[in-house]
């Protein structure tokens, strides 16, 4: 019989916790320089991080076009990506603040190009680009708010799909449910899918996890 997964703690985890309390671009640098390496060993291998899987996941189940041009959204290492690689996606981008991990991430050797940027300021790709974009672990505490969401759905294409998850805790309070629900008012977006769902495999859903599709 498989052995279970220990139930862990994030509160007292040094790598999770000092992911949260991130304030700048400057120290999300410094930071993920130092965790890059053991990033995925220790978030996967040990803690059982499971929401790259589940965004890949909700995205497949609505696109079956493997010739899709996919935008994975703070991307760091390209956990979000294997499983869309896997399953016969070949043209994805992928986009992050910190050179350290999209180093790592070239090394996957999954992604078309990889771009280094800063989500909270104008990206400089073109309007329509994509026909669909995954997100995982980006929209959360000490990481990137609804600032960016406008810029985002410029880069999908008409009927383009998003797959993303939002941490539970700060889905209200950060105005992400505020800004969803002005994109969706305004025609841009709609919901295909929201459901709670957990990020780490021993932990109770802590996350909203959907899909949006643009108008």
């Amino acid at each position: 019989m498989p052995s279970r997964r220990p139930s862990i703690d994030l509160a007292n985890d040094p790598f999770v916790s000092g992911s949260y309390s991130l304030r700048n671009p400057r120290e999300a640098e410094a930071f993920y320089r130092v965790w890059a390496d053991d990033y995925e060993d220790h978030m996967v291998g040990e803690l059982g991080y499971c929401s790259p899987r589940l965004v890949a996941e909700r995205l497949i189940r609505h696109l079956a076009d493997t010739d899709a041009e996919v935008l994975d959204i703070g991307c760091g290492t390209g956990l979000t990506c294997d499983l869309l690689a896997e399953r016969g996606f070949g043209n994805i981008d992928g986009i992050d603040l910190t050179v350290s991990m999209l180093k790592k991430a070239r090394t996957r050797g999954i992604y078309r190009n990889l771009i280094q940027a800063d989500l909270n300021e104008p990206i400089d790709l073109p309007d329509r680009s994509y026909d669909a974009m995954v997100s995982s672990g980006t929209f959360t505490c000490g990481h990137v708010g609804p600032k960016p969401f406008d810029e985002l759905v410029r880069l999908l294409r008409p009927g383009g799909l998003w797959s993303f998850s939002i941490h539970m805790d700060i889905w209200q309070p950060a105005g992400f449910r505020a800004t969803l629900d002005r994109l969706v008012s305004q025609g841009q977006l709609a919901c295909v899918e929201k459901e709670p769902d957990r990020f780490f495999e021993t932990l109770e859903p802590a996350g909203w996890f959907f899909v949006y599709r643009r108008l």
